[in-house]
């Protein structure tokens, strides 16, 4: 008869950063089930109540188990993000917005401003992205939306980080307000005006790629942050 599958004796620590783990299931779900997988295991439970337990399927739950006796704790960091894929690249949506913010003239199109059916005169859905700001989801804007077949993807609640164009907030941020004292709103305004101005003139200058790396990078430690929670700490 096959030997049952179960997690091998704990070390202390790893008891430890499971138990860690297991009370703080509302900071990462994609490590919490995982540890309650082995520390059932650990505590003399069987792969099939295992599974029931945790709502699995009893190969995940084997293949988990297989792995934290492989390579003990690095297993519940699953190497990739959630979500789907990313499709465009830092060089892609800075094309974009140079696009956006060049005359259309100076790119040989008949018209003299940009707009949404502007940039898609053949009539194809043209998406954006926001968040679930009330601003966004009134009904004339809705109305807007289906006039011109324009599709409103919604981030997810609390997870305004999902919306690319964040990463450029940052640096604005750090180059306009950052330890400021502006005489008034008009003049912060006209400050802002002018970085992106020189922003946009300087897309690849290394100063403002290296800022919008920085914020990329702080936005997306931010996806691990969930229900007041803190991130975890790396897996040693």
């Amino acid at each position: 008869m096959a030997e049952p599958v179960r997690v091998r004796r704990l070390t202390d620590q790893e008891g430890q950063k499971l138990k860690q783990i297991v009370r703080r299931g509302c900071t990462s779900s994609v490590s919490h089930r995982p540890a309650m997988m082995l520390l059932a295991s650990a505590g003399g439970n069987r792969v099939p109540v295992n599974a029931q337990l945790v709502q699995a399927d009893e190969g995940t739950v084997r293949e988990v188990i297989h792995r934290f006796n492989e390579i003990s704790l690095a297993c519940l960091d699953p190497g990739r993000a959630g979500g789907r894929p990313r499709l465009l690249s830092s060089d892609d949506e800075d094309c974009v917005i140079q696009t956006a913010t060049t005359r259309p003239t100076k790119l040989g199109q008949p018209f003299t401003r940009w707009s949404i059916r502007a940039a898609r005169p053949d009539g194809a859905p043209i998406r954006i992205i926001l968040d679930n700001l009330s601003a966004h989801t009134g009904a004339d804007i809705r109305r807007w939306a289906k006039t011109n077949k324009v599709e409103l993807c919604f981030t997810p609640t609390y997870a305004s980080w999902a919306n690319p164009i964040k990463a450029y907030f940052g640096p604005l941020r750090q180059f306009t307000l950052a330890n400021s004292n502006h005489r008034s709103h008009p003049a912060q305004t006209q400050a802002l005006h002018r970085s992106l101005r020189r922003r946009n003139a300087n897309t690849r200058h290394s100063g403002v790629l290296a800022a919008q790396r920085k914020e990329r990078a702080r936005i997306r430690s931010e996806k691990g942050v969930r229900c007041g929670g803190r991130p975890l700490a790396p897996v040693a």
